[in-house]
């Protein structure tokens, strides 16, 4: 997990997958519209970015070892897999492949699941507001995130949240994150009694954070959520 949260591309695939396998819908066009809405997220990364990374992470902690998953869920993954290699990898031209993942996926995010009467009711059951109001909408948006979105906990949320937003909102929002940062390792570092790898730690993440531009959102708005929580951490 540790080596997820310091890979961007290894945390947008555990969250994609994440998602995918535990989503429920009762409607086929809000299942369509999650798939399309997670698969979005792969738009700004190429295939040969998620290969390598795979293959980096495959040998630094498996070396020569083979691991597979259960076999419950092997057709699943496969089919994930293969949707977001229709979108990233350029020239893929395998047009029946991908729409049999696409319909394996839609099917087993309709298939209903062994939950209790309390998390049936909280399904939603439209996806459109009945009363036009700003105020509604915004309320009712928010509720039907985080109902799709339950089985993610809350530092997950917050960072898909802003991964499913608009480019001006996570630019703002990357600001924010970088500004946020730096104010929490000058703190640190004023506070002293820090061991010195630490520190040198800090000051690196510093000068990253400081020369930080906007080329790679996606990549960029990972890492800055992620060393968030590691100065959370390190603050208490």
């Amino acid at each position: 997990m540790n080596k997820i949260k310091e890979d961007p591309i290894q945390k947008l695939q555990y969250l994609v997958f994440k998602n995918l396998e535990e989503g429920f819908f009762k409607k086929e066009r809000l299942a369509e519209r999650y798939i399309n809405q997670n698969i979005k997220l792969f738009e700004n990364i190429s295939w040969d970015q998620i290969i390598n990374s795979n293959r980096d992470v495959r040998i630094e902690l498996l070396e020569d070892s083979h691991v597979e998953g259960s076999t419950q869920k092997e057709v699943l993954y496969e089919n994930i897999h293969t949707l977001i290699e229709s979108i990233t990898r350029k020239g893929f031209n395998e047009i029946d492949r991908s729409e049999s993942s696409y319909e394996a996926i839609l099917e087993h995010l309709l298939k209903e699941k062994e939950v209790s009467n309390e998390e049936k009711n909280t399904l939603e059951e439209n996806d459109g507001p009945k009363i036009l109001s700003w105020d509604f909408v915004t309320k009712l948006a928010v509720s039907n995130f985080n109902k799709r979105y339950s089985h993610l906990n809350e530092s997950e949320q917050a960072l898909l949240k802003i991964l499913l937003s608009t480019d001006e909102n996570k630019k703002n929002h990357l600001e924010d994150l970088k500004n946020e940062n730096l104010e929490s390792i000058e703190r640190i570092l004023s506070e002293g009694g820090i061991e010195e790898e630490t520190k040198k730690a800090l000051l690196g993440f510093k000068i990253k954070l400081e020369t930080m531009g906007v080329d790679n959102l996606e990549e960029s708005l990972i890492n800055c959520a992620e060393l968030k929580y590691s100065l959370e951490e390190l603050n208490n």
